[in-house]
């Protein structure tokens, strides 16, 4: 039986987010509860478990790639463990909070890559005050986790 992986509501405000990573390939076996993908909102990352044992059979949203609250991103197919397949701890943490202070938006993001040739990661507010400024990724310095472009930026 195959199961969809959708993005969950993660806040009243939020309608879309980003695909942070993928912590399983596809293909790969992984057990109840384990995280195995890591959505970014402007304020947030969380990471979304996986609703039963099985393997991930189809991933339909890379990583840096937008997504609607809603949609599915990707396909798991309950299976049991098979022999020899690692034993990954289940992990439950809490969302991790980016930017508490910020006001929050309930303008829709826009739908710009999110990414550049040079590694940078663009946030979807920041990429829409990027857009109404005329500026492009590589005139702003990144103060996010691992560079990415804050609307504070």
């Amino acid at each position: 039986m195959s199961v969809e992986i959708k993005v969950p509501s993660v806040g009243e405000s939020i309608s879309e987010v980003q695909i942070g990573a993928w912590h399983a390939a596809e293909g790969k076996w992984v057990a109840q509860d384990s995280e195995i993908v890591e959505l970014e909102t402007d304020k947030a990352t969380f990471d979304v478990p996986a609703p039963l044992d099985g393997i991930i059979i189809e991933i339909l949203k890379k990583t840096g790639e937008m997504a609607a609250v809603g949609e599915v991103i990707g396909y798991l197919e309950e299976a049991e463990r098979p022999e020899g397949a690692e034993d990954p701890a289940p992990e439950k943490s809490p969302a991790k909070t980016e930017s508490a202070s910020a006001p929050a938006s309930d303008k829709k993001a826009t739908d710009k890559k999110s990414s550049t040739g040079s590694g940078e990661r663009v946030m979807p507010a920041a990429a829409r005050v990027m857009a109404e400024k005329g500026l492009s990724p590589g005139d702003v310095k990144g103060t996010g986790p691992g560079g990415r472009i804050l609307k504070e930026d």
